[in-house]
Parts: C-alpha cells; structure tokens; sequence
C-alpha cells in the first residue's frame, strides 16, 4: 500500500519513516532528503526566517522509529538559533542547527529585488509523479521512485544541472508541506551533479552534511535548482547549488561530499 507521507508521527517528538523514505544505497536506511526534510521543517519557525539550516549525518538514519529533539539556543533581538537532534534507540544519528530572523517588511528598490532566474513560472512542467523508473536504477522502491519529482531542465550554453523539484507527499503526515521542506529536497539534488562525472553503477557519492541558506521560505509546489560539484581523487567532493521559486531566487545550498568506488 503506497504511503501517504514520508513520516508517520508517533507521540511527543518521534517519527516512523514510511517506505516513501527510503534511500537509495541500502533499503535499511532513511534518504538523507527525507532527514534534511524533517529536521527542516521541525526548524521552522511560525513567523520569521529560517536563514540557515545545517545539517549534519552523524552516521545512517536507519529505518525505525526516530526520536527528534528540539532546543532554543537563545540569541539577540534580531536571530535566535535553535538545534534539532534525531536519534535512533537513545543514539544521535543526525543533528541539526538553524539560524532564524526576526520577520521584517522592507521597501527595498528594485535593484536589490530583481535577479535572472533560468526557471519561468509558465513553463512549469507537470510535476506530479515521481520517476518509477528509478526502482529498477537502485533495486528498490525508494524516496526517489515513490516521493520527489525531478524534471530536468535544459538551459543553452549552461553546463551546470538545473532542474524543478517537487514533493507529492507530505513530509509527516497531518501536517501541510512547507516551502523549507520542499527546499531541503532540492538542495539534495544538488550532488546529482557528480553523476554527470561519476556514473551511478560504479561509484557512490553522499553527502555528509547539508547546508542551506534561504532569504525567505519558497513559495508553491515546487523549487528550482541550478548546481554544480567538484569532486577530487583524495575520496571527498562538494555540491553547490541555487534555489529558485515562482518569485525568483531564494537561497543557496552546499554539501560536503564522500566519494567511493562501488565494489
């Protein structure tokens, strides 16, 4: 039976990960989006900006109840921070830290308001299925395959990957999906980059942390992205990617990368 989300609550502060989490190297173990995701959107404050979100992979989610642990750091008048912790049987297996602005309203000139965006809002594709093909891709039924659509974009005389990303779930179920959330779903998709270096049967590549950084949530269904990746023979690598919504851009993300050979 398809999942209707990607967590199912489970009393004050856990979540079950569903199959529509699963990540694409072991089917034990929880999509680093579908984390980035939940820990993100806990991290979202009811008013204000959540200005940056770092994430950080302690070691692999596994699937199974997740306890999420929330902890306002303080701060001056204008950003507070605050901490999330997931852990699995009382062990941390990620760990998160969010910078967030007081709201504000500023008539600000154009100049400072207009940035080129590859992403036009009317040429929008349908973006309401996910890529089934990818099962048969990872040999399993994944995130990937039941949860986020990828349609890539082609933008002349521009080598980096762009693409509009979307969820067709919500990311904990009873609750509505948040632009941070759709965000934090983009911004993994910043190291499908690599797989333009590194073919997917042969190497992998995780991230180890996510950064991102957004000068105000996104809007509407779905997140642009624009990125590019380096990665190196000494085993480690980075992502760097834009995210645009219907309004234009709106933040920037990087991940540390691991680089390994399958086999």
């Amino acid at each position: 039976m398809p999942a209707d989300a990607l967590f199912l609550p489970d009393g004050d502060g856990t979540y079950v990960p569903t199959a529509a989490a699963v990540g694409p190297w072991d089917a034990g173990i929880v999509h680093g989006a579908a984390v980035v995701a939940l820990l993100a959107g806990r991290l979202t404050p009811a008013e204000g900006t959540m200005a940056r979100v770092t994430v950080d992979f302690l070691r692999p989610v596994p699937m199974g109840p997740l306890d999420l642990a929330l902890t306002d750091l303080g701060g001056g008048s204008r950003a507070q921070r605050r901490r999330a912790v997931l852990a699995r049987q009382g062990r941390e297996v990620a760990a998160a830290e969010a910078v967030v602005l007081r709201p504000g309203e500023l008539d600000l000139p154009e100049r400072a308001r207009a940035h080129p965006t590859p992403f036009d809002p009317a040429a929008a594709p349908p973006l309401d299925e996910p890529n089934r093909a990818a099962a048969e891709i990872v040999g399993h039924e994944s995130y990937d395959s039941e949860s986020v659509v990828f349609v890539a974009l082609r933008v002349e005389g521009d080598r980096r990957v762009h693409a509009w990303i979307s969820l067709v779930l919500p990311v904990v179920a009873g609750t509505e999906l948040q632009g941070t959330e759709v965000a934090a779903a983009a911004a993994d998709y910043g190291q499908s980059a690599v797989s333009r270096q590194l073919p997917f049967a042969e190497w992998s590549f995780r991230n180890t942390e996510q950064t991102i950084h957004l000068a105000r949530a996104p809007v509407g269904p779905w997140v642009g992205l624009r990125s590019e990746a380096l990665v190196q023979p000494v085993g480690a690598g980075f992502s760097s990617a834009d995210l645009f919504d219907a309004g234009g851009w709106v933040g920037r993300s990087t991940a540390a990368i691991v680089v390994e050979r399958r086999g």
